[in-house]
């Protein structure tokens, strides 16, 4: 049980890491000062995948953890998933 509550407590900051990620776009890419619309546009999608990314890798621990948490998928996608938010 300890185990199951873990697992939903790491999804849950690795998802609110994501959203949180994605609210100072704006000014984090103001902060780069004068550059191209081009390099303008490059960093607000790098850093909106950056926070998509954080909250698909925390949703997708809450559906394997709410299947079937003990399959070798699970196992494998928490493996993954650790490697990639750390």
């Amino acid at each position: 049980m300890i185990n199951q509550i873990l697992l939903y407590l790491g999804a849950f900051f690795t998802l609110a890491w994501g959203v949180t990620h994605l609210f100072p776009t704006r000014s984090v890419v103001k902060g780069f000062g004068q550059i191209s619309q081009d390099n303008r546009h490059i960093i607000t999608m790098e850093w909106i995948v950056e926070g998509v990314s954080l909250i698909f890798i925390g949703l997708l621990v809450v559906v394997v953890t709410t299947v079937d948490r003990a399959s070798a998928v699970s196992r494998a996608v928490y493996w993954i998933a650790g490697a990639i938010a750390s």
